[in-house]
């Protein structure tokens, strides 16, 4: 049996926030989502909640380019409580 020196090796330092991290195999297509995500949940970002600012800044973009159904006919009080959350959020 040979007896290797692990003098010369460096210790891993992870990139996980959270830890113990384990392996697990998932398919190479949702590689890039799946971490993305993780990656997210490990920073204690809701990744739901960064959906549901996305979504808000797009109707608020369709409210202000007057696209048809976003008119502010009678919703003007709502769309600026929809924008006021965009920028309290941001």
């Amino acid at each position: 049996m040979h007896k290797y020196n692990l003098d010369n090796l460096k210790p891993f330092k992870s990139k996980w926030q959270n830890k113990p991290t384990k392996l697990i195999r998932i398919p190479e297509r949702l590689e890039k989502e799946i971490l993305a995500y993780a990656y997210q949940l490990d920073n204690d970002i809701n990744p739901s909640q960064s959906l549901v600012t996305e979504k808000i800044k797009e109707i608020s973009i369709k409210i202000d380019n007057k696209e048809k159904g976003y008119k502010s006919n009678s919703a003007s009080q709502l769309i600026k409580d929809i924008q006021q959350l965009i920028n309290e959020v941001n």
